[in-house]
């Protein structure tokens, strides 16, 4: 199978996955037993004529089908809406609490797989070596842990205890920062930054090492190896070729992860109430907060999609046998 063909077909799918995940999200919200109105009525907040009218403004009171269409609609064109609660576009609340996740996740998941690929390697290579058992235990302990659990940990011993990192949000309540630059670079973000990110490096560390450590020591003992160690060349050049050879798993992990941070992304930002789409995501829910909900889920199925699209992709061109062979 020719790649042209692999990534139509590969897209195809990516394509049919985001439509089921899209009318997964819709039937879900309504099938809740209440709307976003109904405890305002019985609170007393709003009267039944003032709930009819909200529910006509937001289309609710149109037949199913016809919400469904115009939520596919908005949702391709990213017109999330307006929020029930904030009264304000959906996109104003999303798009920088986005922002914020990705500050925080993508930093820590490069990190994590550079420091912890080569650590594997290394340990894979001195299989036995006291590096290796200490890396495995570090790194099972912290991934055997929820990411919550690690996070309050860290909180208990660096926040409460030693009182030297602040415990919550992404800033001091008196900060206000212009533009990006103050808003991610400056000292006070900074001191807010380090908390979580530790915490994230910290529960993905085992997975990228272990795989690297695996990886290597299946390479080892192959025949390329042994031309190598017969040429004359130095242990480091050898553990360079064989983790080179190594790379194919972990990149492809590394697309697949960087998808699936979203999920584990939604405990973390609640322990550290952290300003982004999985604290708005949780925020959204107990309002019934339609429209930020669809947006929120809508995204993190799209993240996850389009990398397992790119883990395919990168799969193909590093090894041409995948396209043949349409693993």
């Amino acid at each position: 199978m020719s790649f042209q063909r692999f990534l139509i077909k590969r897209t195809a799918i990516a394509a049919m996955l985001t439509l089921i995940s899209v009318s997964v999200i819709f039937a879900s919200l309504r099938l809740l037993p209440s709307d976003p109105f109904s405890g305002l009525v019985a609170s007393g907040a709003l009267t039944a004529e003032q709930v009819t009218q909200l529910r006509e403004m937001y289309g609710l009171d149109e037949p199913i089908y016809v919400q469904y269409l115009k939520y596919v609609r908005n949702l391709f064109t990213l017109q999330f809406g307006i929020s029930l609660t904030q009264q304000r576009p959906v996109g104003e609340i999303i798009i920088p609490a986005l922002m914020n996740t990705l500050v925080l996740l993508l930093p820590a998941l490069v990190v994590t797989a550079v420091v912890s690929s080569v650590a594997g390697m290394y340990a894979g290579w001195n299989r036995g070596s006291k590096f290796e058992q200490a890396g495995i235990v570090v790194t099972t302990f912290f991934r055997a842990s929820p990411i919550f659990v690690t996070g309050i940990l860290l909180l208990i011993v660096f926040s409460y205890g030693l009182n030297w990192l602040p415990a919550f949000g992404m800033r001091s309540p008196m900060a206000n920062p212009q533009g990006y630059a103050q808003t991610y670079l400056s000292v006070d973000f900074l001191k807010h930054y380090i908390l979580p990110f530790t915490a994230t490096v910290l529960f993905y560390s085992g997975d990228f090492l272990m795989l690297a450590r695996n990886s290597v020591v299946e390479r080892k003992g192959s025949e390329f190896l042994m031309l190598h160690r017969a040429k004359g060349l130095s242990e480091m050049k050898q553990l360079a070729r064989a983790g080179r050879n190594s790379l194919l798993p972990l990149v492809t992990y590394f697309a697949l992860r960087t998808g699936m941070l979203f999920q584990g992304v939604i405990t973390l930002e609640v322990v550290f109430a952290w300003p982004g789409i999985g604290r708005a995501l949780v925020q959204a829910i107990l309002n019934q907060d339609y429209p930020t909900v669809q947006a929120a889920v809508f995204i993190m199925a799209l993240a996850v999609i389009v990398m397992n699209l790119t883990a395919d992709i990168a799969y193909a061109k590093l090894d041409p046998t995948i396209k043949a062979g349409d693993v």
